[in-house]
């Protein structure tokens, strides 16, 4: 809703842009169009709206005929495209990720504060550096995957760091990690279904209604195993 008609409109009249240029055209970038009513442009703002290229570095060369070659208007999404993705990602998780980490640690030791750490890393960092390697279609289902790596890794961990423990707090922690990483990872992996050309708005609601009740309910049942645990 931010690159939208009335957005669009608004802007053109606040800078007054009929005043400043002699022609009618206003040339928007193609990933703009599924936002922009190019008719109600026209009719609110007198502007006839051109769809360029999908790259800002293709202007140039768009400007000079004013036709979108069919590379022009191919979307890319290689590793360099996904790498912009991760730090301001990790801007905003930077300080909560911490919070979270320390009182895992003060609660159960580096080990649990290392796979919160982990579970989250995995969904902002790991997650789009292998989007394309990871099967299925679903970033959902994807997260759920990498987290379920990466899970198995503290749970072999846990196993060797508590190698005299009870077989059933042996048990128990091992299910904390695969209950609740995965829903973690999976959560922060479906963020990514904004910042990418393979998903549809219709994609990302029907993977929210399809997965979040279960990220939900096995990341609390996760928690909860581990408060039990604690409390032992």
């Amino acid at each position: 809703g931010t690159f939208g008609t009335d957005e669009l409109v608004k802007r053109i009249q606040n800078v007054h842009l009929k005043d400043v240029v002699k022609h009618s055209t206003i040339i928007l970038p193609q990933l703009g169009a599924t936002g922009v009513a190019a008719h109600k442009v026209r009719k609110q703002a007198g502007f006839k709206v051109e769809y360029g290229p999908v790259r800002a570095s293709d202007l140039a060369e768009y400007l000079k005929t004013h036709i979108a070659t069919p590379e022009m208007r191919r979307v890319q999404f290689n590793l360099a495209d996904r790498l912009v993705l991760i730090p301001i990602e990790l801007v905003h998780l930077l300080l909560p990720m911490l919070v979270v980490a320390m009182v895992l640690f003060f609660v159960d030791g580096w080990l649990t504060a290392s796979a919160g750490i982990a579970a989250i890393v995995a969904g902002v960092v790991l997650f789009p550096i292998l989007l394309p390697l990871i099967p299925t279609k679903e970033f959902s289902s994807k997260g759920f995957l990498l987290g379920g790596a990466v899970a198995i890794i503290f749970v072999m961990l846990h196993i060797f760091q508590n190698a005299d423990a009870s077989w059933w707090r042996q048990v128990g922690g091992a299910l904390v990690y695969i209950l609740a990483m995965p829903p973690v990872t999976a959560f922060f992996a479906l963020n990514f279904t904004g910042s990418t050309p393979i998903t549809s708005v219709s994609g990302v609601r029907r993977e929210m209604y399809r997965y979040i009740r279960w990220m939900a309910g096995l990341f609390a049942a996760g928690i909860l195993l581990f408060i039990v645990l604690v409390l032992v």
